[in-house]
């Protein structure tokens, strides 16, 4: 079964808090219950870390429960394994990570709002005394799962900044990087030649592992020595001819890899490896087959997102032209008094404007009125002008 820790690692308490806000995250009750969700013939747990990491005591019981199964654990890193979520990645037998995920380390320390109030010197001492308990447990832990030098994960803690698959690798904190894969094209079948001293290393290796885990089984520590330098293996082309890659057996060759002897080889699953001057300066992939049923998925698929994309465009129509409220009720009503035809009869006016007549009788009386005001006003200048003689 698949364990995701996916997020913060917190006690049980501050989780159903986070769930409420519709927010989540990983606590010793949540691993207790997918541990008895497992079934009683399942003897591994894949776990999948992709975390902040968080609480150093819920991620150490966290740890104590993973190991307590007595099952197999393979962890693969996702994402980021960072802070406490690293030390949970170490209770893995059997450790991965994708190529461009990340890890951290650091030293512990107590989050600001967790700091709150007054403190006198001995209530620092113990706060500092408690953070070098962490590191150095940290550090016994690490030092045991993975091989690494004490000091140089202690400098690296210090540092407290991620460090990528390869560095991670070279520490021991993960044993292989996963390398994409792509889902329509076929992985490769190099026809490897093993050489007897390839083989003997891959046994001593396995005989090593099982001592180990035989080891820690019975709550021993065993630190294991350093594997030998890795040797070569050889290929086998399609005319016979033998390609000596300078890589550790069970890596395929890439460009850059130091190989002999020079020359433009195809390999059984039609790649072509280009050697020139001992190094590897291409890698072809043979052309992919066409197959029918693929090409006539694809065509279905592609006429069922045209066919979607259609439906989609109507909706857009149909809810771009939906009547309000407003509107349905003045159709409902229209439509109750009769509909169109008695909305056109409602809508036609019968009104004619009246012409203006000419009113005479108005004309005349104010004519006649003019005329004697006129007739006034002479007569008052000529009055003024026998006065002035």
């Amino acid at each position: 079964m698949i364990l995701k820790v996916y997020s913060t690692i917190m006690p049980e308490e501050d989780r159903m808090y986070m769930q409420w806000m519709g927010l989540d995250g990983v606590s010793f009750n949540s691993i207790d219950e997918f541990i008895a969700s497992i079934p009683e013939d399942d003897d591994t747990i894949d776990m999948r870390i992709n975390s902040p990491g968080g609480c150093v005591p819920e991620g150490w019981a966290i740890i104590d429960k993973l190991r307590a199964t007595g099952k197999k654990i393979i962890a693969t890193i996702e994402g980021d394994a960072a802070s406490m979520a690293a030390i949970i990645l170490l209770a893995a037998s059997e450790r991965k990570a994708y190529k461009h995920a990340r890890l951290l380390i650091h030293d512990a320390y107590f989050p600001e709002y967790t700091l709150a109030g007054a403190y006198h010197k001995e209530d620092l001492e113990k706060l500092a005394a408690s953070l070098d308990e962490d590191n150095q447990r940290a550090l016994d832990f690490m030092v045991e799962r993975t091989g690494a030098d004490r000091e140089t994960l202690e400098a690296l803690m210090k540092e407290d900044k991620f460090i990528d698959m390869e560095q991670a690798k070279e520490l021991g904190f993960i044993h292989e990087i996963l390398e994409p894969a792509s889902a329509s094209v076929k992985p490769k079948a190099w026809k490897r030649k093993e050489t007897n001293s390839s083989t003997d290393m891959e046994n001593k290796k396995t005989l090593a592992s099982a001592f180990k885990a035989f080891a820690e089984a019975l709550g021993l520590s065993v630190k294991m020595e350093a594997d030998p330098a890795p040797v070569g293996y050889v290929l086998a082309a399609q005319d016979g001819t033998e390609i000596t890659i300078d890589k550790p057996e069970g890596e395929d060759p890439a460009v850059g890899d130091a190989a002999s002897p020079d020359g433009e080889f195809l390999m059984p699953d039609g790649t072509t490896i280009v050697v020139a001057d001992g190094v590897i300066t291409e890698i072809r992939d043979a052309e992919q087959e066409t197959d029918p049923e693929d090409e006539a998925h694809k065509a279905e698929i592609e006429a069922k997102d045209a066919e979607i994309a259609s439906l989609q465009a109507r909706i857009q129509e149909l809810e771009a032209n939906q009547m309000t409220d407003d509107q349905k009720d003045i159709v409902a009503k229209v439509t109750k008094a009769g509909g169109k035809a008695w909305l056109d009869k409602t809508l036609q006016s019968n009104y004619k404007p009246q012409q203006r007549q000419r009113n005479q009788q108005t004309v005349e009386p104010k004519a006649s009125q003019i005329k004697s005001d006129l007739d006034a006003i002479k007569e008052r200048r000529k009055s003024r002008a026998k006065k002035s003689e």
